[in-house]
């Protein structure tokens, strides 16, 4: 059952990454993401405005997250570098050695991408993150702070 479970969380992932593929690559503004320990697929609307989807894993916790983007300041070296502040949700689900559960997570974030080459950026960011998780026994509410570094490829 339990790899069930899983098979069927892991098609409804591709199926929401190839719907969110299929639909923003008529342009240039398509990334990939590779950070520790996540992958993205990020879309730049335009100058100002962005959005990605993120999965992150580790240690039996899988955190299934959307971020919305506002890049308010560009700046003048390298490329396009900019400062950003962006909303992100997540789902968590989790099963570590002796807890099982669900929760979810809600962050406002603060960083900075910058272009190493017209293709290739390297985004940071920090956030004090509202972590709720929940199993059969006991539930635990807390704020941590969350850093993340994140190599982007633009595709397209």
């Amino acid at each position: 059952m339990k790899i069930i479970s899983k098979f069927k969380k892991t098609i409804c992932l591709l199926i929401l990454v190839c719907s969110y593929v299929s639909v923003l690559c008529a342009d240039d503004k398509f990334a990939i993401g590779i950070g520790y320990p996540n992958i993205d697929l990020k879309y730049n609307f335009s100058k100002s405005i962005a959005s990605e989807v993120r999965y992150a894993t580790g240690e039996g916790i899988n955190v299934y997250a959307g971020r919305f983007y506002w890049n308010f300041w560009k700046l003048n070296a390298p490329e396009k570098s900019k400062l950003f502040t962006a909303l992100e949700f997540g789902l968590i689900d989790f099963d570590t050695l002796d807890t099982k559960g669900t929760g979810y997570e809600g962050s406002i974030l603060f960083g900075g991408e910058f272009y190493i080459t017209k293709k290739l950026s390297l985004m940071i960011d920090f956030a004090p993150t509202l972590i709720s998780l929940k199993s059969d026994d006991v539930g635990v509410d807390g704020v941590e702070m969350v850093f993340n570094a994140t190599f982007y490829y633009y595709i397209f």
